[in-house]
């Protein structure tokens, strides 16, 4: 067979392969890639620990929160993109403590991430039990972010496993951490000066679901109860429990339930009706938008302690 003959025959072959090639050169980075290569990337399953590893990584790292802004971390269900990406990440830094159930270990096992890069910050910064009788005995409460001393234990294991992973920029991560930490501390002077504002019988708090217990236990307040039951908010409360915490709010004279975002306000404002309490909204789960009073963590906690004040002074 002649040279002609064989490049003829193979000629759609190749004309297949250069046109792969022209188009994959073609094809934006962005798009060949989940996640930038150049930087550290950095996934969390919070948009909250999000704005913490931000804050100590500056931008040395390219953090990617798996929760969207509103987006509540019990029920959350992550797709494909979160599958690549987790599988990308040089850490993922998760809450724990059962805040993501079930959905976290099914995107470590998808993604197959080695577990030794995902990082539990709950576990190190002495988690308080739950206290519902709704929950099991050994449950651990993850909403360790409404107290500001309890994230700045979060704040140090992140500072030394990013100096771990980025050895040479540690010396900037423990800066940033030193600066943020400060933050944290002047955000939690500025709580319990509030909080010292507020009489001691009228810092009782009703919420969408224990949220509080935190906050409640660092600054003075007494969590009472909640439209749903226990740490999450995966069940709906029955009849008889929502019965129950209203002929509490009228014992107790609460005059506030605290609700969020990230569930709907239609039981709480039935109880209100019913008690003649007024229906306040804080951020618990998750930041607000982008330029919002709640786009960071300090920005977030200071429009709740400002929003408590005010409806409870």
């Amino acid at each position: 067979m002649s040279f002609f003959r064989r490049i003829c025959r193979r000629a759609p072959f190749l004309v297949f392969f250069c046109m792969l090639l022209i188009l994959s050169s073609t094809v934006p980075a962005c798009e060949r890639s989940v996640l930038p290569q150049k930087k550290l990337v950095v996934v969390t399953t919070s948009n909250i620990v999000a704005d913490w590893v931000s804050a100590i990584g500056g931008d040395g790292v390219y953090v990617f929160p798996l929760l969207p802004i509103g987006a509540d971390p019990h029920t959350y269900q992550p797709g494909a993109a979160d599958v690549a990406r987790v599988a990308e990440a040089g850490v993922l830094f998760a809450v724990g403590l059962g805040l993501e159930h079930t959905w976290l270990t099914r995107l470590i096992t998808n993604a197959a991430k080695d577990s030794k890069k995902v990082v539990t910050l709950g576990d190190q910064v002495q988690p308080l039990p739950v206290q519902s009788a709704d929950s099991p005995e050994d449950a651990w409460d993850p909403h360790f972010w409404w107290d500001p001393l309890r994230v700045k234990l979060a704040v140090s294991v992140i500072v030394s496993e990013l100096s771990r992973i980025d050895a040479d920029n540690a010396p900037t991560y423990g800066s940033r951490g030193t600066s943020y930490e400060q933050e944290v501390d002047d955000l939690s002077a500025r709580i319990a000066a509030l909080t010292d504002k507020i009489p001691p019988q009228q810092r009782k708090i009703v919420t969408s679901h224990e949220t509080m217990q935190y906050f409640a236990e660092r600054y003075g307040y007494e969590a009472v109860g909640s439209i749903f039951p226990g740490i999450s908010t995966d069940r709906e409360p029955s009849a008889a429990e929502l019965a129950k915490l209203a002929e509490r709010v009228r014992e107790l004279g609460v005059d506030v339930i605290f609700t969020e975002p990230i569930v709907t306000d239609r039981l709480a404002r039935s109880i209100a009706s019913e008690t003649g309490a007024r229906v306040v909204r804080l951020y618990s789960d998750s930041l607000g938008p982008a330029k919002s009073e709640a786009a960071t963590y300090i920005r977030m906690m200071d429009a709740n302690i400002n929003l408590i004040y005010e409806a409870l002074k």
